[in-house]
């Protein structure tokens, strides 16, 4: 059976199986199994110190710790080759962590492992290094037991997330940036590392991972033109953060991803659980700001107009509080990328979505007097027209449906008795092709309207039995 320490080194891996550390950390729990305490304590201490000084050694933002410093050699001779001294690393790395932990004003430039809380952090570092030193140097009598060594752990799993060059967070954000940027290349970065990294920062950002997120978001857009954070390259990058056990963690992405509509749009494809987190996380997420995104067609350009009808769909069936009105006004056009199926028919018909896209937001297609046609001659020849006749075809017909559309047509007809200019004839004959086809084309739909008797609309009865289904113009 594992034990505690075990698992949690089996899920955050903060150490390379290759590294030394890791021959330490296994040699201290063999130890501590067998009840050789004194020798699981010292192992486990030597294990840590290795994990922090590997870290230093290893880490690729080392010159931008010392930046400030004149000696532009100051990484590499003041700290690099002082480290890679197998006689003395130990008791320079207590140097650098002593130098760390000084107030920013006094802070020597060896001090580039930066701690939020300074003074505890050196209070819990010089205990345990003084209960090491009384064990190796036998300067007094120690007792080491199994909770002394479980006490340790426990300090490792609290703080080691904090040992690193630039302080935990800002190392974590570097190293989440460095492999987004390599995640193709496993040669460069290693992606499992993605969650282990999840794991400190979740220790590390406590309630602050909303502003982490969004300095991450910022950093990685700054280098690429399309600003999408997610590819197909990516996803499993994403998947690592968005499927995080750890609430805080979850909760920080989901802000700064429902933050922007381009961002949620786009973590929206390929991880549709983003909606109900961002619900999940603010109760007023779809009346405040996805019912505005919904109803502005420039977020769903080119590709992304499918995305406009699932999240329609989606919340629809599933959520209240949608402003379908507000939606409505400017989305006609985005009929033309609908692609139906039974269950969003069923679901958008629900909610009347192509009955007000029809006789509320396109209510200028049913004034058929010469004036109006004229005035609304740009509309009748345009796209929008078709995208009308669209709607007619996905609608689910009813009396009011047949009502309003006889009415039509039957002042049309009334006013072509007086048309005597051959432009306006035209623009009512063009009309009359449409209402045919839109007849014609659902005339199995408005036959099975309940309780319909088509002789009291004259007008539609009448283009019913001329219809040929075959052959609409």
């Amino acid at each position: 059976m594992k034990l505690q320490i075990e698992k949690w080194v089996d899920e955050t891996k903060p150490f390379k199986e290759s590294d030394s550390a890791h021959d330490f950390f296994e040699e201290s729990v063999r130890c501590y199994k067998i009840g050789a305490y004194k020798s699981a304590f010292v192992m486990s201490y030597l294990a840590f110190k290795t994990i922090v000084r590997n870290r230093i050694l290893e880490c690729p933002y080392g010159k931008e710790a010392v930046s400030s410093n004149p000696n532009p050699l100051f990484w590499e001779n003041e700290l690099i080759k002082k480290l890679e001294n197998d006689d003395s690393w130990e008791s320079f790395l207590n140097s650098i962590v002593e130098a760390s932990c000084a107030d920013e004003k006094n802070r020597k430039p060896i001090g580039i492992l930066h701690f939020t809380n300074g003074e505890q952090t050196k209070s819990a570092y010089n205990y345990w290094r003084d209960i090491r030193n009384d064990c190796v140097h036998a300067k007094k009598q120690v007792t080491i037991d199994s909770s002394t060594v479980e006490s340790f752990w426990n300090y490792l799993i609290d703080n080691l997330n904090k040992f690193y060059v630039l302080g935990g967070e800002q190392y974590t954000l570097k190293e989440l940036e460095n492999i987004y940027k390599y995640y193709s290349y496993p040669d460069i970065v290693n992606p499992e590392r993605v969650t282990a990294i999840i794991n400190d920062l979740n220790v590390t950002i406590k309630n602050k991972s909303k502003d982490f997120f969004h300095e991450l978001f910022t950093n990685l857009k700054k280098n690429d033109p399309s600003k999408l954070l997610i590819k197909e390259s990516n996803i499993n990058y994403w998947k690592d953060i968005l499927e995080s056990k750890h609430e805080g963690i979850i909760e920080g992405i989901i802000e700064e991803i429902s933050a922007t509509p381009f961002n949620f749009f786009n973590f929206y494809e390929h991880f549709p659980q983003v909606l109900e987190l961002a619900i999940s996380v603010d109760s007023k997420f779809i009346l405040e700001r996805l019912s505005e995104w919904l109803g502005e067609p420039f977020f769903f350009l080119d590709n992304n107009q499918k995305r406009f009808w699932e999240l329609l769909v989606e919340t629809l069936d599933r959520y209240k509080g949608i402003n379908i009105d507000k939606i409505l006004v400017r989305t006609i056009a985005l009929i033309a990328s609908f692609e139906p199926d039974d269950r969003k028919l069923r679901i958008l018909n629900q909610n009347n979505i192509f009955k007000k896209y029809i006789f509320e937001q396109s209510s200028w297609f049913f004034k058929t007097d010469s004036n109006s046609q004229f005035n609304n001659y740009h509309k009748l020849v345009s796209d929008e027209s078709n995208y009308i006749e669209c709607c007619f075809n996905y609608l689910d017909w009813d009396i009011d449906c047949i009502e309003t559309l006889n009415s039509a047509i039957d002042s049309l007809e009334f006013s072509m008795a007086y048309r005597s200019n051959l432009a306006s004839s035209s623009n009512g004959q063009l009309y009359r092709r449409k209402c045919k086809r839109i007849i014609c084309n659902n005339k199995e739909k408005i036959l099975s309207i309940p309780n319909i008797d088509l002789t009291n609309y004259n007008r539609i009865s009448k283009i019913i039995n001329e219809c040929n289904c075959s052959n609409n113009e």
